[in-house]
């Protein structure tokens, strides 16, 4: 990029990225020591006990999702940081002139770590105090660790919340594959309104104009321009810290991709839409298991228009294609008990949309039979061309691993479904989804699988599956 940092600053920020792993690490470590013991016998090609993000503790001091709560935007876009969870995600399936195809992610995480560590702090200072034979000397350690607890809140460096960004490029042959961390609170890593906008480093996600109308959903968050740069040849993991954010306009296009760099990939991409955004679930309650312990807050926008550019190691192509938005926020899936999900997002050759997923949870019903472990709950949202939605309940869809894939990630063999089959028979669709190639793996933090898939059978088309917890 143009905007270099100086030496000082460059160190700092490296600093500070180093400091931020260091506390990440200790946090999940010190979120798995409950009492979670993983099975040893767990066969490849099932959802592992300890789920996608299993490692986290679930807490009641988290603001919980609730049945009757409506999804509002464009109030919704932004961050809901008393949610333990929460995501900006899209995915694009993108085409060039030449026939190249490609598959591109674009995720920023929000993660609340500060309720954790001081419930956390808080059970170990009881414990102590507890078994202190001096009232004194407890009540002294107590306080103690409270303080500790809460003295980061002091620094003017952390609000309590963490951020991790994702971005991944499928070509024919090559993954590129980048992970991003940042603190909240420091000033590169947010979600802000007027205009919306969403940053980690220089991956900069922003609208066009401010939202002025009110009910105009659409106009707080499209058109608009996202860029970022990532990732290096043969690449799947870095970690990487950058200068001065940018402000996206439709000039970076071109500027973004003649700016010589260490990254391999650079993007710039003009997003609008063409239809409603859709409250996945009840007004955007989901539903992830049939008795609701796990749920969310969950909406999409499955009607975008993509156009720009991909620079892939100095070789520009123009794109277009379609892209599918899902902002979630949650404070029940960060436990043992979720497993794992199969998701789609499919977009048809009718014009139509799909999403449907398989939540995998833990049976609390039969704690020690390995064959019954996991309950799956499944459903679906059918989109009609005109944006008019239809929840589809668990008797009417059926979603089936046809074949699976092994792969080899991180020292690890796993055996994850990549090939499916998805009946819906009052929709009249018998679809197969199938990979649109071999391995699209994101081996970061929480490793999952997250690619481009072509769909075969009643219906035609193409759109992104992601795999969790295998």
């Amino acid at each position: 990029m143009k905007n270099h940092l100086g030496s000082a600053n460059t160190t700092f920020l490296r600093f500070k990225a180093n400091t931020f792993l260091v506390l990440i690490a200790i946090f999940f470590t010190l979120s798995a020591c409950t009492e979670n013991p993983k099975d040893e016998n767990e066969t490849l090609g099932t959802s592992t006990p300890n789920g996608f993000f299993g490692n986290m503790q679930s807490s009641d001091a988290f603001t919980p999702v609730q049945r009757g709560y409506t999804v509002a935007l464009p109030r919704d876009h932004m961050s809901h940081p008393d949610f333990q969870l929460e995501w900006w995600y899209l995915t694009f399936v993108l085409s060039a002139e030449d026939g190249q195809e490609f598959g591109l992610q674009y995720t920023l995480f929000r993660f609340n770590t500060e309720l954790v560590a001081h419930q956390s702090a808080r059970a170990n200072a009881k414990k102590s105090a507890e078994g202190s034979a001096e009232s004194s000397a407890s009540h002294s350690s107590e306080d103690n660790l409270h303080t500790n607890a809460n003295s980061h809140i002091a620094r003017n460096w952390s609000n309590g919340q963490q951020w991790m960004g994702h971005a991944s490029l499928h070509t024919a042959e090559q993954h590129y594959f980048e992970e991003r961390f940042a603190s909240g609170g420091v000033g590169n890593a947010f979600v802000n309104q007027q205009p919306f906008t969403t940053v980690i480093d220089d991956w900069v996600w922003k609208a066009a104009q401010a939202e002025v109308q009110t009910g105009a959903e659409s106009k707080a968050m499209f058109p608009s321009v996202l860029t970022f740069a990532f990732g290096q040849s043969n690449a799947h993991h870095s970690v990487k810290t950058r200068g001065k954010i940018p402000a996206p306009t439709a000039d970076s296009l071109s500027e973004l991709n003649d700016t010589p760099g260490l990254s391999a990939v650079k993007v710039a991409l003009n997003l609008d839409t063409y239809g409603p955004f859709i409250k996945q679930g009840d007004n955007g309650y989901s539903k992830k298991t049939q008795d609701e312990r796990l749920r969310s807050y969950y909406y999409s926008q499955p009607f975008i228009n993509a156009e720009g550019t991909l620079n892939i190691e100095g070789n520009s192509v123009k794109v277009t294609g379609k892209g599918w938005f899902d902002h979630e926020w949650t404070s029940h899936l960060a436990n043992s008990e979720a497993m794992g999900w199969d998701w789609f997002s499919l977009h048809l050759d009718d014009g139509s949309k799909l999403m449907a997923f398989r939540m995998h949870a833990m049976n609390k019903n039969t704690k020690n039979s390995k064959s019954k472990r996991s309950e799956i709950f499944t459903t679906a949202s059918y989109i009609a061309k005109n944006g008019t939605k239809e929840t589809i309940e668990q008797a009417n869809v059926s979603i089936t691993p046809r074949a699976y894939e092994t792969i080899n990630e991180g020292g690890v063999a796993r055996a994850v479904p990549t090939f499916w089959r998805i009946q819906i028979p009052i929709k009249d669709i018998d679809v197969t989804v199938n990979p649109f190639k071999e391995k699209q793996w994101n081996n970061s933090l929480f490793p999952y699988y997250e690619g481009r898939v072509e769909i075969k059978g009643s219906h035609s088309g193409s759109g992104f599956m992601e795999l969790t917890g295998y």
